[in-house]
């Protein structure tokens, strides 16, 4: 059903008619040659009637359709054979306003073709039964001025408001894209801020050294340098392996002449407990070793490891090698 169009009020406003065309059929039974034709076609009607209003995701559904328009058929071939032939019916042909409202909320519920189908229906079967009555071919097709006005009036309400209804996606999605772009470069400006924040605080002095042309840089400076910008390089190239802890046993590491490389290759979080066996083993092997290289790598989720730790001294026949399962792979 067309969004902008309160489903609550619609059931309510069809329902007030549903009863009204059946009151004014059961006022006007006396016009009729035989009034169990009409009495029929009021049950089927208000069952159909309960059947399209009854709430539901998206369109109303195909075989609901199909019985609404076989419920006009119906109505129009049982209401028509006990009319009058040589009078007009009045509201004893309450069944033609029927119709309209059924194919009115046939039409808005996504069914404009099958609604269409219902109308041409009707006027077909209408203007054949008039033909052979007093009304004429005209008169029947004045009974169904109604019917074909008031579908093409809820065809044209129904276009507008889905226009509407695609416009207001439009600009909720745009909308939505715009807090998502926001939401993105505050969080980047927050992240650009905090790392400013970092390396002034681990470098700003050093930086504020090197800046000076009138200080003499020193061998202890330029080896807590090194040992500053290979902290750097483990945060941005190890990134997961970079805890505090391993950081902080990396420096150590180097200040003894080990080589430390932090690699990332998995580009995902570990999970916390695998996290903390990494970084008590990583530190583990770093506090051991006296030379030589010790590489620490984050694998690539799905595979068995989680990281690899690989250790190597000048002299040994084969490098020491630790792998940390990853739980996720088990």
């Amino acid at each position: 059903m067309i969004r902008a169009i309160s489903i609550r009020f619609m059931i309510i406003l069809c329902c007030a008619f549903a009863v009204l065309h059946v009151v004014l059929g059961i006022a006007n039974l006396d016009m009729v040659s035989s009034i169990w034709p009409p009495i029929a076609a009021m049950g089927i009607y208000l069952g159909v009637t309960v059947l399209v209003l009854w709430p539901g995701p998206g369109r109303l559904s195909s075989p609901v359709a199909f019985l609404a328009l076989l419920a006009v058929v119906t109505m129009t071939v049982l209401v028509n054979s006990v009319l009058p032939r040589t009078t007009w019916p009045g509201y004893a042909s309450w069944h033609m306003a029927a119709t309209y409202t059924l194919l009115v909320v046939v039409n808005l519920r996504g069914r404009v073709a099958l609604s269409w189908c219902g109308a041409v229906l009707s006027l077909v079967l209408t203007t054949w039964w008039a033909s052979g009555t007093s009304l004429g071919i005209v008169g029947g097709l004045m009974m169904n001025i109604a019917t074909v006005g008031w579908l093409t009036i809820a065809t044209l309400i129904g276009r507008l408001l889905g226009t509407n209804d695609r416009q207001v996606d439009d600009y909720s999605a745009d909308a939505v894209a715009a807090a998502d772009w926001y939401a993105a470069e505050r969080a980047l400006n927050v992240s650009r801020t905090q790392w400013i924040h970092h390396v002034q605080e681990l470098a700003g002095q050093a930086l504020t050294r090197i800046a000076d042309p009138d200080y003499e840089l020193t061998d202890a400076d330029r080896q807590e340098f090194l040992l500053i910008e290979a902290r750097f390089r483990d945060e941005i190239r190890g990134r997961v392996l970079a805890t505090e802890e391993v950081l902080e046993a990396a420096r150590r590491a180097r200040e003894r002449g080990v080589t430390v490389r932090l690699l990332d290759d998995r580009r995902q979080d570990l999970a916390p407990r695998v996290l903390a066996a990494v970084s008590e083993k990583v530190v583990s092997i770093l506090n051991q070793a006296r030379g030589g290289t010790v590489t620490a790598r984050a694998r690539p989720s799905g595979g068995n490891a989680a990281v690899t730790i690989l250790a190597s001294r000048e002299g040994e026949a084969a490098p020491t090698l630790v792998e940390v399962p990853d739980s996720r792979a088990q």
